[in-house]
């Protein structure tokens, strides 16, 4: 992504096209990259699902909505602020003028064929043909939103997952060690995001966790009872692109079609998108189907790497509330700065070696990344 993303910004186009630009890249880099296109000075357009990120670098939003694009001036922020009091206002003109057309109504209805009162109705109904001549003024229909949950499975008692002086090396070798002498702990009611530069091993912590992969030192002692929930960038990947989302889960879990028609439908799966292949659905889509079957394990900790890269703004506020109504442990590792701070209690950096505890919250964390950039 960075490499793709220097060819672009190289030759500093009078157009720049970016589609979901952070994708893929750690928090330092989203962070550069906001400071560099706050202040391009050519065109660019953009789509992105961090609201953070539209918040430091956009000027004016385009929603586009029901095949209509409407503009509003401002970040994303602003955006959603006027666009709330625009449509509280629509929908009390709207209101006003479906009351008036009723009233209309009513009193043509009521003169009958009563000679000296049909001129009033004729002069009645001309104002109601004005009014849809120039068009009625349309009732403002609310954004699709859903709720999903991940299911509660009862607390473990601690220790859940510990790790005792724990170091790893791909190679094996102690002279290529990724992590060193690593004690650290995550229990039923942690809620970690862990940061770090690319290639510093957030993605590695995640597996020696889950037990992919093994300690080269040290130990790493877990809960018998424990059942992890994973999402990584690929777990779309898994997925039985040939089956529908009902016949895949009915698959995996057994169980009814009406079931599972409830269930899928609570993660946005509705309608005839539970009855196609999956290869027909969004990648949004594929990825709400993953947290699905995430949830029908009914895990103890949630280890989520990367869950943003396919949702929408309105998707990532439901995975916020499902995270944080969720009974267990949790540990996160995402380039959206607003999920961080939604869901997050700790913030581990993992860089030089280390696993360690940041003393402050995700918006320090920020301004520190500010900082050292600027020293650069």
């Amino acid at each position: 992504m960075r490499v793709a993303l220097a060819k672009a910004l190289f030759i500093r186009p009078m157009i720049l096209l970016l589609d979901e630009p952070t994708n893929h890249l750690d928090l330092e880099a989203c962070v550069w990259l906001e400071g560099y296109l706050c202040t391009y000075n050519h065109i660019l357009l953009l789509i992105s699902h961090s609201q953070d990120f539209l918040d430091g670098v956009c000027t004016n939003i385009m929603l586009l909505r029901q095949s209509k694009l409407s503009y509003y001036t401002g970040n994303y922020s602003t955006y959603t602020k006027t666009r709330q009091e625009k449509e509280v206002n629509q929908m009390k003109e709207y209101e006003k003028q479906q009351a008036e057309i009723a009233h209309l109504k009513k009193f043509i209805s009521s003169c009958g064929t009563y000679a000296n009162l049909v001129k009033q109705a004729k002069s009645k109904q001309k104002i109601i043909d004005k009014m849809e001549a120039a068009g009625l003024i349309e009732k403002v229909m609310p954004d699709p939103v859903f709720t999903f949950r991940f299911k509660d499975s009862g607390k473990l008692p601690p220790p859940v997952l510990g790790f005792d002086d724990v170091g790893f090396a791909y190679s094996g070798e102690k002279k290529d060690m990724l992590y060193s002498g690593l004690n650290l702990s995550v229990d039923s009611d942690s809620r970690v995001s862990l940061v770090g530069p690319n290639g510093a091993g957030k993605s590695t912590l995640l597996k020696l966790m889950l037990g992919d992969l093994q300690p080269t030192m040290g130990n790493i002692n877990k809960h018998r009872n424990l059942k992890f929930g994973l999402y990584h960038q690929h777990s779309t990947d898994n997925l039985d692109l040939d089956k529908s989302p009902i016949d895949y889960m009915r698959k995996v879990f057994g169980g009814e079609v009406q079931e599972w028609r409830a269930r899928l439908g609570a993660f946005g799966i509705t309608g005839d998108d539970q009855l196609v292949p999956i290869s027909n659905l969004s990648d949004g889509q594929r990825s709400r189907l993953v947290f699905c079957e995430i949830a029908g394990h009914n895990p103890n900790i949630l280890l989520l790497d990367e869950p943003t890269n396919n949702l929408d703004i309105e998707c990532i506020d439901s995975l916020a509330e499902a995270i944080n109504a969720f009974d267990g442990g949790v540990v996160l590792v995402s380039h959206d700065f607003r999920l961080i701070s939604q869901v997050t209690q700790q913030i581990w950096l993992c860089d030089k070696k280390l696993v360690k505890p940041w003393d402050g919250d995700i918006i320090t964390y920020k301004a520190y990344l500010k900082k050292q950039i600027s020293k650069k």
